[in-house]
């Protein structure tokens, strides 16, 4: 694929635990990334933000909150990916919490004539449904969803107008930990499902050795796009994300370490950003900025 990116903004936060994500593509703009994506030399055009959607409570459906604005987010962000990468410009997508994702994703596998696998870099599989915990947040459910496992909501599954929207054999979870908040429900998942994972440990032991062992896992696809939760990323070295539990993750060297090789690939077509909240991070956004630059040089491959 051509080496020139489409950044599309998801100012999105309805499947989250809370406001704050929402904000992310602004902030990331305002602390000058694109500036650093045409300095590692990326062409970058800005297609702006979709609709944007603040995290509120929804005590008409506690375990599925904001469900159609969900979907609804997804399908916009589903049709712009689908859109960018008809012409061969590869996308970033800035969320938002993690259902942009299933949205990007479902844009990048819509063309069956093209083979594609999902890298899943992220500390959790969010292989969640709403039946099977109390939690109410979709955010830790897209990949369920995608999967169209049984106990998921209809209106999300079927965003794009079809599900399930993924294939087992499609997806390989990166940085996966399985020590951490995963759930005993998402791991008989990913057993039953035989799903590949490349543990958090290895990310830590050598970042690029895993993101070889993630590509090598997807087997023959013409196109590899990428999932990028920064919660992989350990809060206390970098403060960005949604998820702030301290001492566990990644540097956030490794993870970019790890994305460089992804972004390398031949067939890689694109990344969606998620779970970034910069009102976790300094005042001066100083973590923000810290991330941007890395994630500049990391796409630069």
């Amino acid at each position: 694929m051509t080496n020139q990116f489409t950044l599309i903004g998801a100012p999105s936060s309805a499947g989250a635990f809370a406001p704050g994500q929402e904000k992310a593509p602004a902030v990331l703009r305002q602390i000058g990334l694109l500036d650093d994506l045409a300095a590692v030399g990326l062409a970058v055009e800005d297609a702006g933000d979709l609709p944007g959607f603040r995290y509120r409570n929804d005590p008409s459906n506690p375990r599925a909150r904001n469900v159609q604005a969900v979907a609804d987010n997804a399908r916009r962000v589903a049709d712009a990916v689908a859109g960018v990468l008809e012409t061969n410009r590869k996308f970033i997508v800035l969320g938002g919490d993690c259902t942009n994702g299933a949205g990007a994703i479902a844009g990048a596998t819509r063309d069956n004539s093209i083979r594609t696998g999902v890298i899943y870099f992220d500390m959790h599989g969010d292989l969640n449904t709403p039946q099977a915990t109390t939690a109410g947040s979709l955010d830790w459910t897209g990949v369920a969803h995608l999967l169209g496992a049984e106990g998921t909501e209809p209106a999300f599954a079927n965003f794009d107008g079809r599900s399930p929207v993924l294939h087992n054999d499609q997806i390989v979870l990166l940085g996966w930990d399985y020590i951490g908040s995963n759930s005993d429900f998402e791991r008989e998942a990913i057993i039953r499902r035989k799903i590949e994972v490349v543990f958090l440990d290895e990310v830590m032991a050598d970042p690029q050795a895993a993101a070889q062992k993630a590509i090598a896992a997807l087997g023959p696809m013409e196109r590899i796009v990428v999932h990028f939760d920064v919660d992989v990323i350990d809060f206390t070295d970098c403060p960005i994300a949604e998820n702030y539990r301290h001492g566990e993750g990644c540097t956030l060297d490794q993870a970019m370490a790890a994305l460089k090789i992804l972004a390398a690939d031949d067939r890689f077509a694109g990344v969606t950003i998620s779970e970034l909240n910069p009102d976790h991070a300094e005042a001066d956004h100083a973590s923000v900025i810290r991330f941007a630059k890395g994630l500049a040089g990391a796409l630069a491959g």
